[in-house]
């Protein structure tokens, strides 16, 4: 979904240019999350990259021209993060429904007692 500003344009700054990479970036990690693509290690990975994310160098404020698309994205990102912060509600009471389960089923335990006096 990544939208390339036009190369043949005059209009191409080197702002223009680091921030649709920065978009870039920003859609492709919304687009996994949407698309159900987030495995254990894809987690892991994406939450020691961004503990150590820190915003790229751009030579000033975003262009006027990019405005709408980020915030497209900023969009995209809060669906995408209730639908994930949902999902792991539904995934905990499970967990917690499956130990209930468990417990319940769970051959007793006997006591064992030894006469250590005798």
């Amino acid at each position: 979904m990544s939208a390339e500003p036009p190369r043949h344009d005059s209009s191409v700054t080197p702002a223009l240019m680091a921030w649709s990479s920065v978009l870039d970036a920003l859609e492709a990690a919304v687009d996994e999350a949407e698309a159900g693509e987030l495995t254990p290690s894809t987690l892991v990975h994406q939450a020691a990259a961004l503990g150590s994310w820190t915003p790229p160098r751009t030579d000033g404020p975003i262009p006027t021209a990019l405005v709408a698309r980020a915030r497209g994205i900023r969009e995209r990102q809060r669906t995408a993060i209730a639908g994930l912060a949902a999902e792991a509600g539904m995934l905990r009471r499970h967990r917690s429904a499956l130990g209930t389960v468990q417990a319940a089923t769970a051959p007793p335990l006997s006591s064992v007692y030894v006469d250590v006096t005798g």
